[in-house]
């Protein structure tokens, strides 16, 4: 497992996106890249930037196609982009770092990773907490607090609409959902 942490805007999103990819294991999102406050949060985020932390598979996916994805998503930073939501990407090792300098990817903050702070619980897997709360096909939020973290992952990235319903149909956790649950996921998928 390698572990990779990336800045894209609003942390919702990428969460979702990313999640949603063959590979990827776990998700989450949190606050990086800055210095003050100590501990920051969504209501006191100080420079810290919305960030997505992503445990990856290098078997499945590589770094390097991490980083293609980013360049697809990301809004390139200006002068009046607000640190919360500047695009950046905090490399890990050197290997990272020399993948991310021959990437090019113009317009965004390049930084050594230091340290990643955990958003607040109401922040992580947005879309399957939205889907609980709009529907009871999902049971209730107490019924998922222990599931598998890598279900809860890319369940909560197809029920955002990323992904197929070709790989939804192969993905193997499928089965631990209830027909009408796989119904209600392949109606939120491209084709």
């Amino acid at each position: 497992m390698e572990r990779a942490t990336f800045s894209l805007g609003c942390f919702w999103d990428p969460d979702a996106r990313f999640g949603s990819l063959d590979g990827v294991l776990v998700t989450r999102v949190g606050y990086c890249g800055g210095t003050h406050p100590a501990t920051p949060t969504y209501r006191t985020i100080g420079d810290y930037t919305e960030s997505v932390q992503i445990d990856f598979d290098p078997t499945q996916i590589s770094f390097a196609q991490l980083l293609t994805y980013v360049n697809q998503w990301y809004t390139p930073n200006t002068l009046k982009t607000r640190s919360q939501y500047a695009a950046a990407i905090f490399y890990h090792n050197e290997n990272q770092r020399q993948q991310v300098d021959e990437m090019k990817i113009e317009s965004v903050r390049v930084d050594m990773f230091h340290k990643f702070f955990e958003a607040e619980g109401h922040h992580q897997k947005y879309n399957l907490k939205r889907t609980l709360m709009q529907t009871e096909i999902f049971g209730k939020k107490e019924e998922w607090e222990n599931r598998d973290e890598q279900m809860i992952t890319k369940i909560n990235g197809f029920l955002a609409g990323y992904g197929s319903n070709e790989q939804f149909r192969q993905w193997d956790k499928r089965r631990e959902l209830t027909i009408e649950q796989q119904n209600y996921i392949k109606d939120r998928l491209r084709k």
